[in-house]
């Protein structure tokens, strides 16, 4: 029998508001580096207080100096990532010990109550994507990210795991709704819920519902499990218009829709959302000016919409879920193989048509930015790189011997690629090589220092 603890670990304190009730806290979920930290927090010191802040992964004495550094009143939350708990050697594999061991000094580090972490994937059967991938809506896939949840739950040190809802390609994987696959993968567990509503959008979209902020919020009453939502995403959406039709993707590059704004505020005046401590605009991938104007928008909301909340989850039960057979386990990994490759090959799909070579080749590092003189000797031969390599990435699935971040895999398949191109070939593709090795070492060093560092 596994005891979870049937009283949650402390949320974030609410925020008091002057005449009125206290309500969830107004935050950011960003990364350390890009923006700069220092400089993101000066830029929006003289608009709305962040009233908390949601960091990613980097080097702990980096989060450490950030929780020195920042005001003690503004409380710091952990996004973890590279924990692929929806796959069937989660729980079995002894790479994910490390990250786990990781994400719990990360959380001390920050004094983090919780740590979010995207109920998808990146990897999966030896294929690698840029953008998560979401979960098998089936009922192996919802088996299977129960039983990784619960594992990883109990990995963290007494602090809270929250599922966060996944984006979504052109199709759904699976005919479970998401409303229902949520519900099912948390009852009766110690687990909240993380509700990104642009993802959640992705998710309206392929399946054929009016994407609208009313649509939201009728398909969130029907049945999802609102009561354990414990923090709130907005972050980029961008609709990708298709030789006969669009769909929408989760892209932060972009500004925030209004739609987004609007469902934002449809969701916080209309739902009751009893735990829900945190609303965080998401700000990777962006310049400081249009942060500091998202922020004070995004800001103004929370404050006029939000209801009281941070209260306590639903209780757990005490029961260990039943591991997975072989055979289960076996027909699990076929399903997610074929997912893989629906996603990287299939000619029928919009997503492999016309998100995922833009995916391969820019995303996490674009190519020409990773290795400019490499490709500028390829092209000088007449090879078309972005097509050879887009082709080349997941052709051969290879098998991770640890988590990895996508850069990491990207860097580490264009050696390969090269390598291949330029055997048996003339002098000048030889060269190709050796450049490329040149030019990627130093990132795969500097990859290694800011997220691979040990505690």
């Amino acid at each position: 029998m596994t005891h979870f603890s049937l009283s949650p670990p402390p949320l974030l304190p609410p925020v008091n508001v002057s005449g009125r009730s206290p309500r969830p806290r107004a935050g950011l979920s960003t990364d350390l580096y890009c923006p700069p930290l220092p400089d993101l927090l000066e830029r929006l010191s003289h608009g709305p207080p962040v009233e908390y802040l949601e960091l990613f992964r980097g080097r702990t004495c980096d989060l450490e100096e950030a929780r020195r550094s920042i005001p003690e009143e503004i409380p710091l939350v952990y996004h973890g990532d590279c924990l692929w708990y929806t796959q069937a050697d989660f729980a079995s594999n002894p790479a994910y010990r490390e990250e786990e061991r990781r994400a719990r000094g990360h959380m001390e580090a920050l004094g983090s109550p919780w740590m979010i972490h995207e109920c998808a994937q990146k990897a999966m059967e030896g294929f690698a994507f840029g953008l998560y991938a979401p979960p098998l809506l089936t009922e192996e896939g919802v088996t299977a990210a129960r039983l990784g949840a619960l594992h990883l739950q109990g990995q963290m040190g007494g602090r809270l795991l929250l599922l966060e809802t996944p984006p979504f390609p052109p199709h759904p994987p699976g005919p479970m709704d998401l409303g229902d696959f949520f519900h099912r993968l948390t009852l009766n567990t110690p687990l909240g819920i993380g509700l990104d509503l642009g993802h959640c959008l992705t998710y309206l979209g392929v399946s054929g519902y009016p994407v609208t902020p009313e649509s939201l919020v009728n398909w969130l009453k029907e049945g999802f499990p609102l009561e354990r939502v414990v923090e709130i995403h907005v972050g980029g959406l961008a609709r990708r218009r298709v030789p006969g039709g669009s769909f929408l993707i989760d892209d932060h590059s972009e500004p925030v829709p209004d739609l987004l704004f609007d469902c934002l505020e449809a969701t916080l005046g209309e739902l009751s959302l009893p735990a829900l401590a945190g609303v965080a605009l998401e700000v990777d991938n962006k310049d400081l000016p249009q942060i500091s104007r998202e922020f004070q928008r995004f800001a103004m909301i929370v404050d006029r919409k939000a209801r009281p909340g941070g209260g306590p989850l639903p209780p757990a039960s005490q029961d260990s879920p039943t591991p997975l057979d072989s055979e289960f386990e076996t027909r699990l990994r076929s399903k997610y193989r074929k997912l893989a490759r629906e996603l990287s090959e299939s000619p029928d799909s919009p997503y492999r048509r016309y998100v995922y070579p833009e995916e391969i080749w820019l995303f996490g590092g674009a190519m020409p930015d990773l290795f400019p003189e490499t490709l500028a000797l390829l092209e000088g031969k007449g090879i078309d790189a972005r097509t050879s390599f887009v082709t080349f990435f997941n052709s051969h699935p290879r098998s991770l011997s640890a988590p990895m971040d996508f850069l990491e895999i990207k860097l580490l398949r264009a050696l390969e690629w090269i390598d291949i191109l330029s055997r048996g070939q003339e002098t000048d593709l030889d060269i190709a090589r050796e450049m490329a090795r040149k030019e990627a070492h130093p990132i795969l060093s500097d990859q290694s220092l800011f997220n691979g560092d040990p505690l």
